[in-house]
């Protein structure tokens, strides 16, 4: 298992552009800056998503939608959703699914706000009985999201701080609004774990 996600990594970076990942954890920067954040300080999407313009909606709030669609979208049936992002006229929406932990969240809000952030055309546009217009993504800009979000969740410049400090784990989940799985997955890709680790085992 392990093996295939790393080919999958691998192959979702051949994707980018070269200084593309540069570009994210300068872009992560800026908005913490922006924010009033210093770079390795935890950057809340929903704090960002204001900044940006962009409303965040709980499902319940839609008109329009059935009650038998609400109930199947907020059930554990409904769970395969994340987040869908809509312009309803010039307002863009992004409504999360409320059954999942507040780190998912965190995490599919931010995911949808660097699709915002890279100025992603959308592949497809389906328009729905509620007269909402979404929006769907070609791969490499799913996969252009997917690290961008990582990026602003967790930069380089936060997992130095926290590795230098020896920030306990559970403290990093807790702060920056992520999941153990995403914090595994930001130490691998930066080359964090590798770092530290030889720079302990020479010390």
């Amino acid at each position: 298992m392990a093996s295939r996600r790393v080919q999958s990594v691998n192959a979702k970076e051949n994707l980018f552009e070269r200084g593309f990942k540069t570009w994210c954890e300068n872009t992560s920067e800026t908005l913490r800056r922006k924010c009033g954040k210093r770079t390795y300080e935890p950057l809340d999407p929903w704090e960002l998503a204001k900044e940006l313009k962009v409303e965040v909606w709980d499902i319940r709030k839609i008109q329009g939608l059935s009650k038998d669609a609400l109930n199947h979208l907020t059930s554990a049936q409904g769970d395969e959703w994340s987040a869908v992002t809509v312009y309803i006229g010039k307002r863009l929406i992004v409504v999360l699914n409320p059954r999942h932990s507040p780190a998912r969240q965190a995490s599919n809000l931010m995911h949808e706000l660097a699709h915002v952030i890279r100025g992603h055309a959308p592949s497809s546009m389906v328009h729905s009985e509620t007269g909402f217009i979404m929006r769907t993504f070609d791969e490499k800009q799913e996969a252009e999201a997917e690290w961008l979000s990582g990026s602003l969740l967790l930069p380089r410049a936060a997992l130095t701080y926290c590795q230098t400090r020896n920030v306990p784990s559970d403290a990093i989940l807790d702060s920056y609004q992520v999941s153990q799985q995403m914090l595994r997955y930001r130490q691998g890709v930066t080359g964090i774990t590798r770092q530290f680790s030889r720079y302990r085992s020479v010390s």
